[in-house]
This record gives C-alpha cells, sequence and structure tokens, in this order.
C-alpha cells in the first residue's frame, strides 16, 4: 500500500502513515473529489491525523486533501479505529461566495472558459480584501476552453464552477507547488482517446479487454428538458421572454422554464437558457471496477477527464463518454480502481436543490 503523508496547511511534512486498514481518494472531473482513511489509532503518526491537517497520497501532488471531519470507534475485537474524512483541495472554493464589484447587479463576464473561471477565483479568492487565501495564487491563462457568457451574484463559488465546468467539460483542481508553498489553481483538457478520433491510440474499456470486472449502465429520460422558455425582467405581458433550444416536436420536445429575472440584461438571457438546458440533458452513465492489469495503464493510457470508449457488447452498448470520476482504493486485500463514465444520475438531494434553484 502506498504511504500516505501528512502535511501542515503550511505544506510541511509532519509524518507518513504506511500501515492502515484501507484508503480510497476520489478525483471528480467537474467538482472537488474526496477521501476515507481508516486506520488503527495506535500506528505511528496517528496523532498527526487531525482535522484541518492535510494528506498527500504517496508523492503526487494532484491527490492532496484537506481533513474535514475525524471519529474513533472501538470493534468488536477491543481495536480503537480511526476513521478521517476529507476533501480534495478545490473544496476550498466552497468557502467563497460570488461577489459582484460595487454597484453591479451581477458579476458578468464574456470570454474562453479558462479567463472566466480564472476571473472568478482571482476576485473572490484574492482581489477582495478579507477573502483572500493565503500563499494561493492563479496559474498562467492560456485561453483554453469555448466562448461563452456568464453571470454571477452571490452564489459558492465551488458551485458556480461545477456549472461552468459541466457546461464547458473544463476541468479545474487546486495544487500544492512544495518549492514555493503555496497553492495554485488551475484547469484542464482531457484528451479525446475514444474510436471516433484517429489522433491517439484508442482506449477501450471492455470485457474483450478483460480491463473491466463489473459494469453498471444508465440511460435516462428522468428530469430531462431540451427546449427552455427563458424568463427575464418585468411583470405579466411585459416580461422579457426567449424561447431557445431543439427543433423537435411533438413528444420529442421536453419544456423547461427558466426563470431568469435576476439578470438585468436581457442580452444575458440566452446564456442562462443554455446552461439550464445543459443540466437537463439525457444521462448517460458507465460505472466500472476497473482492472488496473489491463492493457491501458491508468495515468498512462487513461486519466481523470479523457474521453474513452465503453463497450458491453451484450447490451449492445458502446459509446464514447468522458472519464468524470475515479476512484482509487487501497486496502490489505490489494490496489481497486472504480471509475465512472459520463454523467451519474443525480440524488435525491441533488434533485431537490436543482427545484429550488429553478424556483
Amino acid at each position: 500500500m502506498k504511504a500516505i503523508r501528512i502535511l501542515s496547511k503550511e505544506l510541511d511534512l509532519l509524518g507518513e502513515v504506511d500501515n492502515y486498514l484501507s484508503f480510497s481518494f476520489t478525483r471528480k472531473h467537474y467538482s472537488y473529489g474526496e477521501f476515507q482513511l481508516v486506520t488503527n489509532i495506535k500506528v505511528q503518526n496517528a496523532d498527526r491525523l487531525n482535522v484541518g491537517n492535510l494528506v498527500m497520497l504517496g508523492n503526487d501532488k494532484f491527490k492532496v486533501g484537506i481533513i474535514r471531519h475525524k471519529e474513533i470507534k472501538v470493534n468488536e475485537a477491543g481495536e480503537e479505529i480511526l476513521t478521517i474524512k476529507g476533501y480534495s483541495l478545490s473544496h476550498f472554493l466552497s468557502q467563497r461566495i460570488t461577489i459582484p464589484p460595487i454597484n453591479q447587479a451581477q458579476d458578468t463576464i464574456e470570454g474562453n472558459t479558462e479567463t472566466i473561471m480564472k476571473h472568478y477565483i482571482k476576485r473572490n479568492c484574492l482581489d477582495i480584501e478579507g477573502m483572500e487565501f493565503p500563499n494561493f495564487t492563479v496559474s498562467e491563462n492560456k485561453n483554453r476552453g469555448e466562448n461563452i457568457k456568464w453571470s454571477s451574484r452571490y452564489k459558492n463559488l465551488a458551485e458556480e464552477l461545477e456549472k461552468i465546468s459541466r457546461l464547458t467539460d473544463m476541468g479545474f483542481i487546486i495544487y500544492p507547488d512544495f518549492e514555493s508553498k503555496s497553492y495554485i489553481f488551475d484547469v484542464y483538457n482531457g484528451r479525446n482517446f475514444s474510436v471516433s478520433q484517429n489522433i491517439h491510440p484508442p482506449v477501450i474499456f471492455s470485457s474483450k479487454f478483460d480491463n473491466v470486472k463489473s459494469q453498471e449502465y444508465t440511460d435516462s429520460l428522468i428530469g430531462f428538458g431540451n427546449y427552455a422558455i427563458v424568463a427575464g425582467q418585468g411583470e405579466g405581458i411585459d416580461r422579457e421572454i426567449i424561447m431557445m433550444g431543439t427543433e423537435a416536436s411533438g413528444f420529442e420536445k421536453s419544456v423547461i422554464f427558466v426563470d431568469a429575472r435576476d439578470l438585468e440584461d436581457s442580452n444575458d438571457l440566452p446564456a442562462r437558457g443554455a446552461a439550464k438546458l445543459k443540466e437537463h440533458e439525457r444521462i448517460i452513465s458507465f460505472s466500472a471496477e476497473v482492472l488496473p492489469t489491463g492493457p491501458f495503464k491508468y495515468q498512462e493510457d487513461w486519466d481523470l477527464g479523457d474521453i474513452v470508449t465503453v463497450q458491453n457488447k451484450d447490451w449492445n452498448v458502446e459509446v464514447g463518454t468522458r472519464i468524470t470520476e475515479v476512484t482509487e482504493i487501497y486496502e490489505a486485500g490489494g490496489f481497486r480502481l472504480s471509475v465512472i463514465f459520463g454523467e451519474e444520475p443525480l440524488t435525491l438531494g441533488e434533485k431537490i436543490k436543482r427545484k429550488i434553484e429553478d424556483i
């Protein structure tokens, strides 16, 4: 099993734990990830596993999380078992909200995705007095991603970046720089390894290649919408209304209503409508336990954010889809990989939250 390094928030090494019962680290393309470590409380350096400290998987700076939860229990054998849980460093963004400039109702920006993401990070984590994160920097802007227009007002920063990420498929991450003892925010694009492209050798997950142990497939139209009526400011017949979406008709058209009365500029309505339609797309998802011994090597041939092909000939299914979540699991029995391809169906809590946002 890989060693778990314990760090202070100042990125100083406090110790290591290499004798544990289990450790799992989940990375997510559209949001921050999470981790859990279970160990006997008597192992060396367990006393350093405290809320507020960081853990790093081996020496991988892209797999670092902050401890947010600690519990100790006595099991049936009388052993004291320590469980710690936390999130990847991008969870820091959940501690900030998007604050509009003075005398402006919205913080609105138009441009490429990287520029927009880094604008909201720089403004709400660095520029506003009292909101600065210490030893925090934003990497050089390379102007990546598609052009969009985005408006935000007093929204949770992590949730706003997740929405932008889902709309544009651009991922984001916060990772440590140990030389400068600082935290760096950056964005990234996945690579396309699907069979539909001819630039890279394709990566295929299928029982045919002996690289999947189990699979679960979901094709869902629950909550689906492909045509939006977007309502801006005004009342009654004077309210600004635009309609956008599919050209389909009859049973193939599913209409959603988008309340965008918070937008002062009617030119911003199409962007709000596009974002909401993205949230209501058809969900096609695979989840699988991936065998690390297969022909395609994890983090060499494929990684989080990449587009790959997933097959199940018995189900007559073959899709090119993005890897949106990867969980590494380390236990006494060995190493396992759990992967989600495409969008996961919403949980009940996520459905309720979306309904509230749509009111």
